[in-house]
């Protein structure tokens, strides 16, 4: 009686194993998916927004990376940020030195974040909607006659960041396929 509990037990809890692994290759596949379909900005989908040094601070993110958040008076209610793996790219200190509050600045963003979270001409997707619903990601900083972040910086080193997320997500969702595979071999010549 006890073998046969314990047959059951472990019959049950192996099943269990194989789905959570299956399931766990597939979102991870799909999110390496996800990262390769994603599409950087270009010149044409981008917008120009000009406006009066209000604020900026470096703060630190959750992950131990900084980002620069800056505001502009004309746009009270907005962060734009310069994320942590743009932050490499960006001459923070020449911008910190050069500029002071109240200066003539000259940012660009994304079409598509201009027309959702500026003109609110388009609906903001959900998770964005609770998560980052006044941030706003800078592909592109100038004052003056200076570039601070250039968009083909800006495209270089995001486009390295989902090559390693692609290789991450992809590499571990193929061993749990591989792990979910041998488990089912496993299943097979012992409970079956």
């Amino acid at each position: 009686m006890n073998n046969n509990y314990n047959y059951n037990k472990e019959k049950k809890s192996n099943s269990k194993l194989i789905w959570v692994l299956f399931i766990l290759s597939f979102i991870f596949l799909f999110v390496s998916i996800k990262y390769s379909l994603s599409k950087l900005p270009n010149t044409n989908s981008i917008t120009e927004i000009k406006g009066l040094l209000k604020d900026f601070k470096i703060n630190r993110g959750r992950k131990g990376g900084n980002f620069l958040t800056i505001k502009l008076n004309e746009y009270p209610e907005i962060n734009f940020i310069i994320g942590s793996v743009s932050m490499s790219q960006i001459y923070y200190q020449e911008f910190v030195t050069e500029n002071k509050l109240g200066d003539s600045i000259s940012l660009f963003i994304e079409k598509h974040q201009y027309n959702r979270k500026i003109l609110k001409s388009e609906k903001i997707p959900f998770p964005e909607k609770y998560l980052h619903k006044n941030n706003i990601s800078i592909v592109e900083l100038h004052s003056k006659n200076t570039e601070y972040l250039s968009l083909n910086d800006y495209i270089k080193v995001n486009q390295n960041n989902n090559y390693l997320a692609i290789a991450f997500f992809g590499f571990l969702g193929l061993l749990m396929l591989f792990v979910g595979i041998k488990h089912l071999k496993y299943y097979n010549t012992k409970f079956r």
